[in-house]
């Protein structure tokens, strides 16, 4: 009898083990309705380093991004809709350049990160590029987090003169100065749920026939050029590999 007693003793302490060492579940996403309101755009002292290039906002974007990318080294990543993305070029990491990311991390309000700590700073590096180019809060509300920031902008184009306005992506044809956001790691954002999930924006810089370039933050450990297919109708083709929910258009002047 004893030795069926210590069996069974073996047994439970073998299912307690496995039971302490399983992995959590997966959460499922985030349904915006279950979130807080953002509330107003929260005052900042941060300024940005030098006047815009221009006197037009969205070309200033435009060419602060491109100026961004050639000092990170011009690296290009090409996304297909049947193959997985390829870099072409490969450019400065963000581990040899923590002092400009900190830059864009200033922008957002957090002083003391830079690209050597593992908390990606694609968002800031929008807010960055944005806030540099004139562009006041009033129109555009800075954010650690993609989706914080698109959240607002949907808000926002409720109201008369809205500069950014976000469109489904096979609704509307992207042009320079627009931005393209994706959703990552099984987010499940769209533009009918802004659950303030992990995402991803870069600013077009060209358009083709047949493609887009877009430049973004984080992408590769770079400051990356991406370049994305167009259907004949100059709408984005869907990838796997960078799931857009909304292209943001720009209304600035």
């Amino acid at each position: 009898m004893r030795h069926f007693v210590f069996l069974g003793f073996l047994l439970l302490a073998a299912c307690a083990t496995q039971t302490a060492t399983a992995p959590a579940p997966k959460q499922a996403p985030r349904s915006a309705k279950d979130l807080a309101p953002l509330g107003p755009c929260p005052p900042s002292s941060w300024k940005p380093e030098a006047p815009p290039p221009t006197a037009s906002a969205k070309t200033s974007m435009v060419l602060l991004a491109v100026g961004e990318w050639a000092r990170f080294g011009r690296q290009v990543t090409i996304y297909s809709t049947n193959a997985p993305p390829r870099t072409e070029q490969l450019g400065v990491k963000e581990r040899d350049a923590p002092e400009r990311i900190a830059d864009y991390w200033r922008a957002v309000d957090k002083p003391g990160r830079t690209g050597l700590d593992d908390v990606p700073w694609s968002a800031a590096f929008i807010s960055w590029d944005i806030e540099s180019a004139g562009v006041p809060r009033s129109l555009f509300c800075p954010s650690q987090t993609h989706t914080i920031y698109v959240e607002r902008m949907v808000e926002r184009a409720k109201k008369p003169e809205a500069a950014f306005i976000p469109h489904a992506p096979d609704g509307y044809a992207p042009r320079v100065g627009d931005l393209i956001c994706a959703s990552r790691e099984n987010s499940g954002t769209t533009l009918q749920n802004l659950n303030r999930g992990a995402g991803h924006c870069d600013i077009v810089v060209e358009v083709r026939p047949g493609s887009v370039d877009a430049i973004g933050g984080n992408v590769g450990d770079s400051v990356t050029r991406s370049v994305f297919p167009l259907d004949g109708g100059g709408f984005l083709s869907p990838i796997s590999a960078r799931p857009v929910f909304t292209v943001i258009e720009n209304r600035l002047p």
